[in-house]
């Protein structure tokens, strides 16, 4: 088992009840000789180490995320290990442990399996660790492959490529044949259940890379499934885009854990031992930059939105019996003139203080840039959840308050919503000027590609921010100055 670190060997037991395994994120318990309890901490593991950090509410979002594949996959008739889950666990457990939030929050009741000692993956496409072997022979886990191949590319077909399960140390790669001979009935459910999520995942525009499972030697689905700590999520769009280069082709922004893989390789974490103490030891010294932590609950929270329709409270709350609090977003609304007050006025009305406290500025990019700068550095704005901008004609204002934010090191969510009237000149120049911003920094209707606009669309935007998820910042590209480029003289 891996080393876990200061941070996650302090996550607090749960006293009385009996321990029999502390993982990189969960601590199981036996609760009847045919029951586990399984509770997701919020610890985070990379290449086999377990980082000194903790990421706020990670476990409880993979928990509920394990939950809705298992409720989902259950109307394709795929077994599963599942008792129960949410506010359900208290039956099982002791009355000193029930009615705990947390807990029903982050823990699920389990049948006792065998477990298969394989772990059963399936890619979609060429990333990760089967890039490297790709390189070497064109081939992973026995699948010859096609040269040419860059990160992120397809795979001719939904490929299974299983590694060991080490104690000690990094997976490595089996015979995907040998498998498929000893253990056919999980690789047919391997490919089954890839191809099922896939399937959905796409319909909400995400693109699912790969994903691993844990079997039982009878071949019922154990472990988690499906989450961000199991699998890659991509924004389908942006890998479609991403594979038209005809060199340096990569994978998109990640949706999962991946995120702070990135951060790892560049510490030289991929690079080190897991079984030798001296590598555990620096791994464990690293601080883990608060930036990073905050983007992963983020990112974590985005992803579960995406593929479940609820933020992590409304599911808990409305599908696992979770008595969850609401909490109030704060909004910010800049518009660009007082002619879009009235809109605004008009939109707000109907909703309550308890589903969002909402602020009204009116400032100009262009007759205001110093005070619209003094505002995108401000208390005010920092304290937001999200900042609205709205107007019309060339609306430059959106992309400026994120420009100013980013410049300065924050990163609160812009939405941009263009006004005006249908088929006029100025509406479509706001909408443009909202969707073809380099890099797309403004937050828009990810689905459909296009922009909030109109009265109808900042109501939807204002019930995006409270009732769903807003995405994690995009990776921005600096673009050098070129003073002179050339000169006549």
């Amino acid at each position: 088992m891996a080393t876990l670190s200061p941070v996650r060997a302090s996550v607090k037991l749960l006293s009385g009840l009996q321990l029999l395994s502390r993982g990189k994120v969960r601590d199981t318990y036996s609760l009847s000789p045919s029951n586990l309890l399984s509770s997701a901490t919020d610890g985070i593991s990379i290449f086999d180490f377990v980082l000194n950090a903790i990421v706020p509410q990670k476990g409880i979002i993979l928990n509920a995320m394990n939950y809705f594949w298992l409720q989902y996959l259950k109307g394709f008739g795929i077994k599963n290990h599942f008792v129960a889950a949410g506010s359900e666990i208290d039956q099982y457990l002791p009355v000193a442990f029930r009615d705990d939030v947390d807990l029903q929050s982050r823990a699920i009741v389990v049948r006792k399996l065998q477990m298969a000692p394989v772990e059963f993956i399936a890619r979609a496409v060429l990333t990760g660790s089967a890039i490297k072997s790709y390189a070497e022979k064109c081939q992973v886990c026995g699948h010859q492959l096609l040269s040419g191949l860059q990160d992120g590319d397809a795979l001719p077909c939904i490929l299974d490529t299983p590694t060991t399960k080490a104690e000690e140390g990094h997976d490595e790669n089996l015979s995907a044949q040998q498998v498929r001979e000893k253990y056919p009935q999980q690789t047919y459910m391997l490919l089954q259940i890839f191809q099922i999520a896939s399937r959905y995942a796409e319909q909400r525009g995400i693109k699912l890379a790969d994903t691993k499972f844990e079997f039982g030697e009878c071949g019922t689905i154990g472990d988690e499934i499906l989450t961000p700590d199991s699998s890659r999520f991509w924004e389908h769009k942006a890998w479609v885009e991403g594979r038209k280069p005809a060199t340096s082709r990569k994978a998109p922004p990640p949706y999962d854990k991946q995120l702070v893989r990135i951060w790892g390789i560049s510490q030289g974490i991929n690079k080190l031992k897991p079984e030798n103490p001296v590598d555990v030891g620096k791994v464990h010294a690293m601080v883990v930059p608060d930036k990073l932590i905050d983007q992963t609950t983020q990112t974590y929270r985005y992803i579960f939105w995406r593929l479940t329709g609820r933020t992590i409270e409304s599911y808990l709350r409305e599908e696992m019996g979770v008595d969850v609090k609401r909490k109030a977003r704060n909004i910010i609304v800049v518009c660009g003139s007082e002619s879009d007050l009235p809109v605004v006025r008009d939109v707000f009305t109907g909703i309550l203080p308890e589903e969002a406290e909402i602020a009204v500025h009116v400032m100009s990019c262009h007759r205001n840039p110093v005070e619209l700068e003094q505002f995108a550095t401000s208390l005010e704005f920092r304290a937001a959840d999200a900042v609205i901008g709205v107007g019309g004609k060339a609306l430059a204002l959106p992309g400026v308050i994120d420009a100013f934010a980013n410049a300065n090191g924050f990163y609160i969510p812009v939405i941009g919503v263009a006004l005006g009237e249908p088929g006029n000149k100025s509406f479509e120049a706001a909408k443009l000027s909202i969707e073809e911003l380099p890099g797309n920094p403004v937050v828009i209707d990810e689905l459909t590609g296009n922009c909030y606009s109109g009265a109808e669309g900042l109501s939807r935007a204002i019930k995006r921010v409270t009732e769903g998820e807003l995405p994690p910042p995009k990776p921005r590209t600096e673009k050098p100055i070129q003073m002179n480029a050339f000169r006549n003289f």
